[in-house]
């Protein structure tokens, strides 16, 4: 069953198991749950958004699958960070990018915060069942092109990436929604697996509280939603020995500060990872077309060797958007933006994302929002300027006329020999990938929670999402994030 909270008849739900979020990890840990026989609720703060809706306008499709329409930020504004919610989290949303974690940051969690899941065996299973396949060369845009073309005429390491789609016809609008429902993600693969066994899925339902006392979990306390104004219209009390927050690396540990549970290590929320990246937009006299088709097929590596760790940490990869999320990106204003708009089916972009070392912080705001906290230090910094230099030295190899950076106002350069002098200052910064907020680990006194995802300090209680990876991880975090769904959900099981 899958009911939005204003049509809830009762206003409390006794279960075996409460999960709270719907992505990745919470719906895995959902499905395996109730495929065990457990009794599970699982609460999602946005709504259920059927392929059939997903109607590829940016102002509608914005606001019901992105927290803050996308307009969420880090408390200086300085960062703009995407979240999705929405039942399937943010896999509604994604571009379907599918990497393992590097071997070499294994090893190095390993050694520092002791074993971990068995990750290979983990990606093996999850790969069979999203059907993750190498992106087919047929399907690689003329945006991609582009950027391969640049990397081979540098003779800079490049390639194909993977990604859990079926069906795919290419319209180009995956940050939308898929209205095609080729998506391989977790409203499509696992929510409806978890409902046939007898999950229930509660829509418009946000957590605010984990009701503990005794040292163990007793339930929690939730607020229905207004599937129009988001604001509450009423609660909703989960009774449940069992609670698996899966609500996000900002959305988790800001119900585990509000609901004061104990972490003696004192890591919840202050180790918060985002893979910051910065844009370089390129103008070319062909017309590009850059909306078309799979957005990312294609990575330049060159500058990312996760092996070595004094080495280059950057990844590249095409950025493009529909004319929102393109207008937001580009420098200038009145006119100037406008003209550069004028263009749009001529530029191409790429960013620039790192595999960051700061540590940036996550504390409540009220009892429902976040205040992320999260400022690049020195060396981020700078392996970001480094990151961006290639991102203009690709555009001008694979034939850009110009190219424009964002970064207050309008950069723009002519030739890639004015990298040296023209981006000595700091890009403007977003984020798509949130994590480590409550590192996983082995020992108690310096782990909130250990390797299974069973918290230490709080019977009962359990996370499966992003906040758990112990460091930023260096590729996109989705398909990691279904593993470790799969490995919570079967130790929570036998637990």
């Amino acid at each position: 069953m899958i009911i939005s909270a204003a049509d809830l008849t009762v206003s409390t739900i006794k279960a075996d198991l409460c999960v709270i979020g719907t992505g990745p990890g919470g719906s895995m840990v959902a499905m395996v749950a109730a495929e065990a026989g457990l009794r599970v609720v699982a609460l999602e703060a946005g709504a259920l958004v059927t392929p059939g809706e997903m109607n590829q306008r940016e102002a509608d499709m914005f606001p019901r699958l992105l927290w803050d329409a996308g307009g969420r930020t880090t408390m200086d504004k300085a960062i703009r960070i995407h979240q999705g919610h929405g039942v399937g989290g943010s896999a509604l949303h994604n571009l379907n990018l599918c990497k393992r974690i590097p071997a070499s940051i294994q090893a190095r969690w390993r050694a520092d915060r002791g074993d971990g899941p068995p990750w290979e065996a983990l990606y093996d299973e999850v790969e069979a069942l999203l059907e993750v396949k190498d992106v087919d060369s047929g399907m690689v845009n003329r945006h991609n092109q582009l950027l391969a073309a640049g990397a081979a005429a540098l003779g800079w390491e490049h390639g194909l990436l993977r990604h859990n789609r079926t069906g795919c016809i290419g319209s180009g609008y995956c940050e939308v929604g898929c209205a095609f429902d080729a998506k391989n993600n977790a409203l499509k693969m696992l929510v409806p697996r978890a409902v046939k066994a007898g999950a229930a899925i509660v829509a418009l339902a946000q957590a605010v509280r984990i009701d503990h006392s005794g040292g163990r979990v007793r339930g929690v306390d939730a607020v229905r939603l207004d599937p129009h104004t988001r604001q509450p219209v009423g609660t909703l009390r989960i009774d449940a020995p069992l609670v698996c927050v899966s609500a996000s690396a900002t959305g988790t540990p800001a119900l585990l500060l509000r609901s004061r549970v104990p972490d003696p290590s004192e890591t919840t929320g202050n180790s918060l990872r985002i893979h910051p990246a910065v844009v370089a937009a390129g103008e070319f006299a062909e017309a590009v077309h850059a909306w078309r088709g799979v957005p990312q097929s294609v990575e330049c590596t060159e500058f990312l060797k996760l092996d070595d760790e004094d080495g280059p940490r950057t990844w590249i990869v095409p950025a493009f958007a529909h004319p929102v999320g393109v207008a937001t990106l580009v420098p200038g204003l009145g006119e100037a933006h406008r003209a550069v708009m004028r263009h749009y089916p001529h530029l191409g972009a790429l960013t620039a994302m790192i595999h960051d070392q700061t540590r940036g912080t996550v504390r409540p705001r009220g009892d429902l929002g976040v205040a992320i906290d999260y400022v690049p230090e020195a060396e981020d910094r700078a392996e970001l300027r480094r990151g961006l230099a290639a991102a203009v030295r690709l555009l001008f190899a694979a034939g850009a006329t110009r190219v424009l950076v964002p970064a207050g106002g309008a950069i723009e350069l002519s030739r890639p020999d004015e990298v040296a002098t023209k981006l000595s200052v700091d890009a403007d910064l977003s984020a798509v990938h949130p994590m480590a907020s409550v590192p996983m680990g082995v020992d108690p006194k310096t782990a909130a929670v250990g390797p299974t995802g069973k918290h230490h300090h709080l019977d009962g209680l359990w996370l499966s999402d992003a906040s758990l990876f112990p460091t930023s991880i260096g590729v996109p975090p989705q398909l990691s994030v279904y593993a470790l769904g799969l490995h919570v959900g079967r130790q929570l099981v036998e637990a």
